[in-house]
């Protein structure tokens, strides 16, 4: 299966406390998986590099998504300049965990990693699926 990640537009908010925290909120959404055992979604990400391995981020379980045949989420982010790059997978009712979809930066543009290294979900680990 091929999941196609794709990113919104950076949305700023801040929260006032003892001081101002401005967090980045990056909306992200990704093709639905067809497969009829599908559980749900892992999203990973990482600053820097596009290229594996990647941290875990969150776990996305289809029916916690508010529309799964459009699955979206928002990720927060707290420095501006950091570019920061995101990768989906599927996981599906046994634990098998697909390949990672392409790469998307925080800036909205695809990224790609040299050949000769691994893009498969095996890099990234399980996070929960």
């Amino acid at each position: 299966m091929k999941l196609l990640l794709k990113i919104g537009f950076l949305v700023i908010f801040a929260s006032f406390f003892a001081s101002v925290t401005v967090a980045y909120q990056i909306p992200l959404a990704w093709d639905a998986n067809t497969e009829p055992d599908l559980e749900g979604y892992v999203l990973y990400g990482k600053q820097g590099s596009p290229c594996p391995p990647y941290e875990y981020i969150d776990t996305y379980p289809e029916e916690s998504l508010e529309d799964p045949l459009n699955p979206r989420c928002k990720i927060t982010v707290f420095e501006k300049d950091v570019v920061y790059y995101f990768v989906v997978t599927a996981y599906d009712t046994v634990g098998n965990e697909s390949d990672f979809s392409n790469i998307i930066s925080s800036k909205g543009e695809i990224a790609y990693c040299p050949s000769n290294i691994s893009s498969d979900g095996s890099g990234g680990g399980s996070g929960g699926g």
